[in-house]
């Protein structure tokens, strides 16, 4: 009887052995690996979806509404705390992709889905656009910046002439200002540039520094005598009376009473040797703050003549106190350039009392204007007039000329008060 070999067990199916041959047995197992494959990616994406949505709400909780740029460009701030509203620099927020044309966009947990929104701090962004950005919010230091500034724009700048002559005179803010001060030239000095430092008139630095020779030439080191205001400095001789001294120097009478420093309680009660300031006085003999050689002579019977230079000039050669080898030590007036023949007119009303010539002046003549005022007229080409007659201011009297000791055409005018000379330029009008 024939046997047959028993059947391997290897699977059942209603009792009966089945045979299962090498390829069916490869085909099943290469299905069992694709479905656990698949099922361990499907778990591996729902755990990447579950951390990165787990990681978006910490994120969007700590930090709030994240602003997307509108540009490439723009980079993300660092997102702000609730108890420290610091700002960084550096972006630690999440990246995400910025559509070009798009606005700023605010995502949070409950709303996944963009929505337009402005920016509200500078910590949202290091480079936002000028019409989307909000003002930041002041700082300590901003008020700080605001006080300090408030402080500078209520306190007044003083600039004034008063401020500078005390701060010169390292007097305290508002402090009374003195008759006069002396004033030390500094390099590029001029009589000009002085005048303006301290709000005067030229003039009234020539008036009252009268060894000043050329405005514009000063020394370095040399006192001048300044008043803080426009007028002369006046020392009060015996017999003078102020009624006599104002109107001789067409000085201002109440501004003249009014300023602190005269100290004049009543003007009967000025005294020789008291140093006055004439204010807005025209001229003054006092020759830098030395004694005037003012008489005291009545003033109703002797008013100052009003000189001016009747001549087209073209410069000054030489200005009133340079240095000169004669009696006085000193040039005793101004040289007015002009071409030869050039008409000379009389400064002032009066009578010519002597035409003559000298081997320094040349042909030359002197005018009477009464009151002790005088005029001469220097190196003449030729006279125009003669001794003894009357002439009107502006009257023709002469030409330029180059007579006596010169080196070229020029007018040598001079200006004399009671004998002694003055310096014309202080004195024309």
């Amino acid at each position: 009887m024939l046997r047959l070999p028993e059947p391997q067990r290897n699977s059942r199916l209603g009792g009966w052995a089945l045979m299962e041959s090498l390829p069916q047995r490869t085909a099943t197992s290469g299905q069992r690996w694709s479905l656990a494959i698949m099922v361990a990616a499907t778990l591996v994406a729902i755990a990447a979806v579950a951390f990165d949505i787990r990681l978006s709400s910490e994120v969007s909780l700590a930090s709030g509404p994240i602003t997307l740029p509108t540009t490439e460009s723009t980079q993300r701030a660092a997102p702000e705390t609730a108890t420290a509203p610091t700002v960084t620099t550096q972006p630690t927020a999440i990246n995400r992709p910025a559509d070009d044309t798009a606005e700023f966009a605010s995502i949070s947990p409950d709303d996944p889905s963009p929505t337009p929104t402005e920016p509200t701090s500078p910590a949202q962004s290091e480079q936002p656009t000028s019409s989307a950005t909000s003002p930041a919010e002041p700082t300590a230091s901003t008020f700080a910046d605001a006080e300090v500034s408030s402080t500078e724009t209520s306190t007044p700048v003083l600039d004034d002439p008063a401020s500078r002559i005390r701060e010169y005179l390292e007097l305290s803010p508002g402090a009374q200002l003195p008759v006069s001060f002396r004033y030390e030239v500094q390099e590029g000095d001029t009589a000009s540039s002085i005048a303006a430092q301290f709000g005067l008139e030229e003039a009234t630095v020539l008036f009252n520094n009268f060894d000043i020779y050329d405005p514009d030439q000063l020394s370095v080191g040399q006192l001048l005598l300044l008043p803080p205001i426009d007028g002369l400095v006046y020392i009060v001789q015996s017999g003078d009376t102020l009624d006599a001294v104002l109107l001789n120097f067409q000085a201002d009478m109440e501004e003249t009473l009014a300023w602190p420093a005269n100290e004049i309680s009543s003007p009967e009660q000025i005294y020789a040797g008291q140093p006055l300031l004439l204010v807005r006085g025209s001229a003054s003999l006092a020759g830098g703050g030395s004694p005037s050689a003012y008489t005291g002579s009545p003033a109703t019977s002797c008013a100052e003549p009003g000189f001016t230079i009747y001549l087209a000039y073209s410069g000054i050669s030489t200005y009133f106190r340079a240095p000169r080898n004669n009696a006085f030590g000193y040039h005793t007036g101004v040289d007015f350039v002009a071409p030869r023949g050039e008409l000379i007119g009389a400064a002032a009303a009066g009578q010519v009392v002597r035409k003559s010539w000298d081997p320094s002046w040349g042909n030359y003549l002197e005018i009477d204007h009464g009151c002790g005022y005088w005029t001469r007229y220097a190196h003449l080409d030729a006279f125009a007039v003669d001794e003894g007659q009357w002439v009107d201011a502006g009257a023709y009297i002469g030409t330029v000329g180059s007579t006596g000791d010169s080196t070229g055409a020029h007018l040598h005018f001079e200006i004399i008060i009671n004998g002694e000379p003055v310096n014309p330029l202080a004195w024309l009008n």
